[in-house]
This record gives C-alpha cells, structure tokens and sequence, in this order.
C-alpha cells in the first residue's frame, strides 16, 4: 500500500466555500464557509481515498497573518487591488456591513477549531504566505516516499507537480458543481508543453493577474511553449537562457525583443512567483517540522458538540470520522484544539 499525504491550502478551499455556499445555520447565521470546509473536505477524501492507497496524513495549511508583506517588499503591487471576498449573494443581504464581517471571523476561527479537534496537522504561521509552507512540506525528505495530493485552485502549484521511482505529486483542484480535475506532470506537459519544472519561469514571463502581477505584454503560454520548445524537457532552465535564446532570434519576432526589454520585470516576478526555494525563515522551517511532529488527536464529541452549537443541522459525517478514527495517533487523548505558535 502507497502512503498518501492529502496537503490542504486551507484558505484557498475555506474562501471558495464562504463566497460559493450559501448554507444558514439552523440559528439563521451564514455558515458556507466552516460548514463548506469540513464538507468540501470530506467530499475530497471520498474522492482520494482508496484502499490500495489510502490517506495516511492530512495537513492543512493556512496564510499567516500579514503573510504578503515578504513578497510585497519586492514587488508593492503584489496581491494589491483585490476586491474582498464576500458571503454568498443569496445569503448576504441577511447581514449588514459590520455584521458580515464579524460573521466572516466567526467562521474562520470555528473552522480553525473544528480542524483543530481531527487528527490532521494545522500550520499557521504569521508573516508567510500558504503556499512557501505548501511547496517546503511537499519536498521534506519524511514524505520522499509518498504519493501527495496538494489541495487548492491555485495555478503556481503546477510547479510542484513531479512523478518518479519514489513517489508523485498531482495537483486536486476543486471545480464548480462539485467537480474535480486532477492535474499531474503529464496533464501539463500535454495542456501546455512545458514541464512543471520550468512553469514557473513561464508564468514570471507570461504574469499573473490575480496577483496583480504584469508580465511582458503579448507573450502568453501558448506562444512561450511555440517559441521555446525546450522548456518541455526535464531540465530547469533560468531567466538568463531565455534571454539568450532570444538575443539569438532579435529581430525575427517583437516578442524576443520585448523579452530582452521586460527582463528586469521577469526576474522580478520570478522571485515571487517561485516555489522551488520557499521564501522562508529558518526560524519558520523549524517551526513547520515541529509542528508535524507534534501529536494528532481526535475529539469527536468536541466536534459533534460544536456542530450542535453552530447549528449545523443534520449532515452525515460518517467518512470524515471513519477517515479521522484512522488517523489519529495511537496514543492520542482529548485536548483542545492546537494552533501555531505564531498564530
């Protein structure tokens, strides 16, 4: 049997669910985005989970508070401009203004606890981002033999999708009406023509508007993989062999000389947009492997307690605890929920 390790972008997953549920509680409270959570990860685990390969370890990974200001040390720009993710349409004119935001921080702090009381490992560290976490636990020597899962909709991730002798990681991305699509190292290079290792440096090219970050104007990942048919090869390539290449080709096409014009720019976004060495502290590498060392409990009745509370209603919970009851430590006990030492 295969071990499995699920790797969940907690705020990815929680703001989908809290703009795309409109679940009310039975107290008349919006709760699409705890109740949706813990749904939409059940409903992931129905889908993964497999008994010749079954789960082994779930970790759930969150933003840390003023986590962007790192990256946006480099670029001001960066993630600037987005508009705040609200409740459902058909829920959020049950609350006003003020209403709706405290009703949003009820929810993210009762998801925390509800993750908090499963046998699953929470990471939450202030000032670094979900995903520099995501790519440094996916690459720790203590998974090399693991298929991994990571969970998000996010796009710089394919950058870390890689298959060998020891293992894989593919990518789960929620889509709308509860479908899903699987994307992997083979999916990209067919979708795209460029490898996984070298998405990166094409995305520095190409930008990324959710994140408000330009890149070279007219250069797309269509043209990139036309142009530059190498970047389909296993091998990592740098700013610096693209400039190169088009230095080569300068006055064929505009797009070399706009390359060699916007390389400044590239190496810019390529810093940020980066995951093969996470922009972490020492101090937050440490903290991270602690973290996943620390015990794993399981405290149904607190769960089912809280449920009742919120207002859940009924719903049937039965993988997420058969799942849960599999995972949690041998030796665990009841606590309370468990955050990061900088959370």
């Amino acid at each position: 049997m295969r071990k499995r390790l699920l790797i969940v972008d907690g705020m990815n997953i929680y703001m989908r669910c809290y703009n795309a549920n409109p679940a009310t509680s039975t107290n008349g409270d919006p709760i699409g985005g705890c109740m949706g959570f813990l749904t939409s990860l059940q409903k992931i685990c129905r889908n993964i989970d497999e008994e010749s390969s079954a789960i082994s370890e779930i970790v759930v990974i969150w933003d840390g508070v003023g986590g962007s200001a790192r990256k946006r040390k480099m670029n001001k720009a960066y993630k600037k401009g987005r508009k705040p993710v609200r409740l459902n349409r058909l829920v959020r004119g049950l609350l006003t203004e003020a209403q709706e935001q405290a009703n949003r921080a009820w929810q993210f702090d009762n998801t925390i606890d509800y993750v908090g009381f499963l046998p699953i490992h929470q990471i939450r560290i202030d000032d670094f981002e979900a995903d520099d976490i995501i790519s440094y636990v996916n690459s720790l020597p203590q998974y090399e033999n693991y298929d991994k899962i990571i969970v998000s909709t996010d796009k710089d991730f394919y950058q870390c999708t890689y298959s060998d002798e020891n293992g894989k990681t593919v990518l789960y991305r929620p889509k709308q009406g509860g479908e899903f699509e699987i994307v992997g190292k083979n999916s990209i290079l067919e979708q795209y023509g460029i490898h996984p290792i070298n998405f990166a440096i094409a995305r520095a090219i190409e930008g990324d508007k959710s994140d408000n970050l330009t890149g070279v104007p007219g250069v797309g990942l269509k043209t990139l993989a036309k142009r530059f048919p190498w970047l389909a090869n296993e091998q990592e390539y740098m700013v610096q062999d693209i400039v190169e290449e088009c230095q080569k080709n300068l006055g064929k096409i505009k797009m070399y000389g706009n390359i060699i014009e916007y390389k400044d720019l590239i190496l810019a976004n390529y810093q940020i947009m980066q995951l093969s060495m996470p922009n972490l502290s020492p101090q937050a590498t440490k903290s991270i492997r602690n973290l996943l060392r620390s015990e794993k409990n399981f405290n149904k009745t607190a769960i089912i307690a809280m449920m009742i509370k919120d207002g859940f209603g009924s719903f049937d919970w039965n993988t997420l605890f058969a799942i849960a009851k599999r995972l949690k430590s041998p030796t665990s006990s009841t606590t309370t929920p468990s955050t990061s030492p900088s959370s």
